[in-house]
């Protein structure tokens, strides 16, 4: 595990499905050995849930690292921030025992500041959206107009906005983000602020600092690659770039930092909300294994789609991410079922032919037919002396040959202790 982890490296954990993956497990196992864990994109969209001694605890903008007393946590340049949020986060966690003083969690200065427009803007959109058909399944935090108003040079960021006497100048300076600043808002973000003050820093000195002096680095990635703006299945995606490109740049370090890249994918897929998703399954199937991986948003509650694995997808990400391993999540969960189905292929519905390449256009992704192969189910997930059971252990390497990339970690139950290391680094 430790070698995941390199002084004076960073290392990236990366969901490679439509998130949901069980990340925030993972990044908890690895963090009792990095000194510093980065959120680097998304906002309070994302949630990550960890079972410590049978108790859940969820984050939405912090890093799963901050469980852990040693090490430190940044949220970067690159994440858009709801204050109050974050603000009732830090609080939350500090009432369930978590030590969350300013010295070990930093938040730059510079992350966009989500508003109650960016919000009322969201919700808007979906609606007129779905009076067209077109919803996209937005959790209406707001984060896409936040993104969309940083492209355009319109949000103030977390650094203006602690700026004495800059939000009641803004609320009356007629920008069309001003809408919704009443005087009883103002003062709550204010108040919000000035909790967070201490917290604001400038994060990539921080991190490089920290590098220099031989620091563990870990990367938390938000969601999952293929709900990347750029490269998920547009526009069915969330509103920043997932992928591992990326993720320097919204930490502000160099890309040469970053030495091992991990994708993080349940062996069965989930989707929240509207978009296309191969292998999906239905009926009594569906129910059973929802219930039995409790797939329900940690952030909005709404019911996850189910479907198989989907080596398609998980080898496109491979590519695209630069995978350098991988970690299989919730094992446990498919124990008992006679076969177990693998997307392989995709087809063309109009030509009956298997497609090449990976779809481009919402009209493609409305013309595949997934290819789904079974492997023998397993009774249970852990054989003998620590092992894999015989039938997992034969699915995880169909996984490893049709990537080409080592499955290092396969968890095994939603404890934080519950997984087998394989393939050590």
């Amino acid at each position: 595990m430790r070698s995941l982890l390199k002084a004076g490296k960073a290392t990236c954990i990366l969901g490679s499905q439509f998130g949901d993956e069980g990340k925030g497990k993972f990044v908890d196992l690895l963090a009792q050995d990095a000194d510093l864990v980065c959120r680097v994109q998304g906002g309070n969209n994302a949630g990550h849930t960890i079972w410590v001694s049978g108790r859940k605890v969820v984050t939405h903008l912090l890093p799963s690292g901050v469980l852990h007393p040693q090490c430190e946590v940044a949220i970067g340049a690159g994440v858009v921030v709801d204050p109050l949020v974050l603000r009732d986060e830090i609080l939350r966690l500090k009432e369930q025992g978590f030590d969350l003083a300013p010295e070990r969690v930093h938040i730059d200065f510079r992350a966009t500041a989500i508003l109650p427009a960016h919000k009322a803007q969201d919700l808007k959109r979906e609606f007129e959206r779905s009076q067209t058909g077109s919803a996209i399944g937005t959790t209406g935090r707001g984060i896409g107009p936040a993104y969309a108003s940083r492209a355009q040079r319109d949000a103030p960021r977390l650094g203006e906005c602690i700026t004495g006497g800059f939000l009641e100048n803004f609320a009356n300076s007629g920008h069309p983000l001003a809408d919704g600043l009443t005087p009883e808002t103002i003062t709550e973000l204010i108040e919000a602020l000035k909790f967070l003050r201490p917290y604001l820093k400038d994060v990539a000195m921080i991190v490089h600092n920290r590098l220099n002096d031989g620091a563990r680095v870990m990367i938390e990635g938000a969601q999952g690659g293929l709900l990347d703006v750029s490269y998920g299945t547009y526009p069915y995606v969330t509103s920043s770039n997932l992928v591992s490109g990326s993720c320097a740049g919204g930490i502000g370090m160099p890309p040469t930092k970053i030495t091992e890249i991990v994708g993080v994918a349940k062996a069965y897929s989930t989707r929240v909300g509207h978009g296309p998703f191969p292998g999906e399954l239905s009926g009594a199937l569906e129910e059973s294994i929802r219930e039995r991986g409790h797939e329900f948003g940690s952030t909005t509650g709404r019911s996850r789609r189910i479907g198989w694995l989907d080596l398609v997808a998980l080898r496109y990400m491979s590519c695209v991410n630069g995978y350098t391993s991988l970690a299989l999540m919730k094992s446990d969960v498919l124990c008992g079922l006679e076969h177990v189905g693998l997307v392989t292929a995709y087809k063309d519905k109009r030509t009956g032919q298997l497609m090449s390449g990976w779809p481009m256009t919402a009209q493609a992704w409305e013309s595949i037919e997934p290819v789904v192969e079974f492997e023998s189910g397993w009774e249970r997930v852990i054989g003998v002396q620590n092992t894999l059971d015989k039938s997992l252990e034969r699915f995880v390497q169909r996984i490893e040959t049709t990537l080409g990339v080592p499955v290092t970690y396969v968890s095994t139950g939603a404890e934080r202790l519950e997984g087998v290391w394989r393939n050590p680094v």
